[in-house]
């Protein structure tokens, strides 16, 4: 019986480590048949595993979020508020770039109340990271929390090729600095609102 766990185990994380790749790759639109070849599984065991291809997407979903977390408290409990900041706003990049099928799923509510409360704590670690910053002088203060995913996902999508010109291997990087030059405590106002929750 505990053999058949660990099976069940290992054949779990090999259908979610093989869908993460995929919709990387793919995006959400991925089938269930690829990602059980990938996965190196029959079909009956991704049933046996989960319901559906919305449950499993929905799994991957809640470990990029948990990840995230997990790093976006690490920022906030950096010692020093503004490189907690940088910190912050590089890992939400990072895991755009890598999860490029999930960055839509992350962006709307909808699915399990269990994703919705995830998304409820992301948005809460990325205010308080940024208020801190924002108390410590090191980002302007104008600039709204719900600014960052935005300045992320504008990190995360650059094009690697412009104006017949290829971008370098530190391309994203330098637009990174950029942009977080672009939130410290100086320069022009902000035009305009910051985002919103849709009424």
């Amino acid at each position: 019986m505990a053999g058949l766990r660990a099976d069940a185990r290992r054949s779990e994380a090999a259908l979610v480590a093989a869908a993460r790749k995929a919709v990387a790759e793919v995006g959400l639109d991925v089938s269930t048949n690829e990602i059980v070849k990938r996965a190196g599984v029959g079909p009956g065991t991704f049933y046996r595993r989960f319901p559906s291809r919305q449950a499993l997407l929905e799994t991957i979903l809640l470990e990029v979020i948990g990840e995230l977390e997990d790093k976006a408290r690490a920022a906030l409990e950096d010692p020093d508020p503004g490189r907690g900041f940088a910190r912050l706003l590089r890992a939400f990049t990072l895991s755009q770039v890598e999860n490029k099928g999930l960055s839509d799923a992350l962006a709307e509510q909808g699915g399990s109340p269990e994703a919705d409360k995830a998304r409820d704590r992301l948005r809460d670690l990325i205010r308080r990271t940024t208020e801190r910053a924002q108390r410590a002088g090191a980002v302007r203060p104008d600039l709204s929390w719900a600014d960052v995913p935005f300045l992320a996902a504008a990190a995360a999508g650059m094009t690697q090729n412009c104006l017949d010109l290829h971008a370098g291997a530190m391309q994203r990087e330098r637009v990174l600095a950029v942009l977080l030059a672009g939130t410290a405590n100086s320069g022009p106002e902000l035009p305009g609102e910051a985002a919103a929750f849709a009424k």
